[in-house]
């Protein structure tokens, strides 16, 4: 069974280039183009995994992570931005994200924090 991965980003180029390459690496991917309807996807499919931009309009990454947390602490969760914050990725790892990435971004690199965050999940069922 594949692992699920929704990706969460108010570019729609964003959730169509990962729509588009992960399914080839094995992965189910969904997509929302904000934080309200990503919690609706988090609440019905449980993914293993969310791909979250910070930078959105209504509710911004950092809140739609605490949430994410609250609903299924288990869900392994990536930042991603266009902004490289430093306290805002302090802030993002102390309320439980995997892992802070900056774009632009290599699939190569997507792939291998993708793997390492899920194979921790898996570690720690």
């Amino acid at each position: 069974m594949p692992n699920n991965i929704l990706v969460v980003d108010d570019e729609r180029d964003v959730c169509d280039f990962f729509q588009d390459t992960l399914p080839g690496e094995g992965y189910r991917v969904l997509t929302a183009l904000n934080g309200k309807d990503a919690l609706a996807l988090v609440r019905k499919e449980r993914p293993d995994m969310v791909l979250l931009d910070i930078k959105m309009p209504g509710l911004d990454g950092i809140e739609v992570l605490e949430r994410i947390k609250k609903i299924d602490e288990s869900i392994a969760v990536v930042m991603i931005t266009g902004y490289g914050d430093l306290k805002t990725a302090r802030e993002a790892m102390r309320l439980g994200a995997f892992d802070y990435v900056t774009k632009p971004f290599s699939l190569d690199f997507i792939k291998a924090v993708l793997r390492d965050a899920l194979s921790l999940k898996v570690k720690s069922r």
